[in-house]
């Protein structure tokens, strides 16, 4: 299910985001990114087209909801990675949460729930 799917991490901390495409490759998915900012995300938006997206939602003190929203709106699944757990307040309707620190089978989980959805 996860095989060749293009998913977007973005993600603020360049090791966790080095350990995610790590995973994302061992379960056979194509990593877009990763961006290490919105704006990044947003201009990887502009030129690839991505099945979901792992998206860390406090990123350097920026909450990323606007990008959320905006991944929502063009139909990109989108896993929301973060520390506050499912105390994580105003997601948009319709993403996934995926508490860190997590393990390969928490974000293939959280990834085939997303993608099946």
């Amino acid at each position: 299910m996860l095989e060749d799917k293009a998913i977007l991490i973005v993600e603020d901390e360049p090791m966790i985001a080095m350990m995610l495409d790590d995973l994302l490759t061992d379960l056979g998915c194509r990593v877009v990114g990763p961006a290490l900012s919105l704006v990044q995300a947003q201009t990887l938006l502009e030129t690839s087209k991505c099945d979901a997206a792992i998206v860390d939602l406090n990123l350097n003190g920026t909450m990323s909801h606007p990008l959320i929203e905006k991944l929502i709106a063009q139909g990109v699944r989108v896993v929301v990675a973060t520390g506050y757990g499912s105390n994580a307040s105003d997601l948009p309707t319709g993403c996934r949460v995926l508490a860190k620190p997590y393990t390969i089978q928490h974000v293939e989980q959280a990834l085939r729930a997303c993608i099946a959805d």
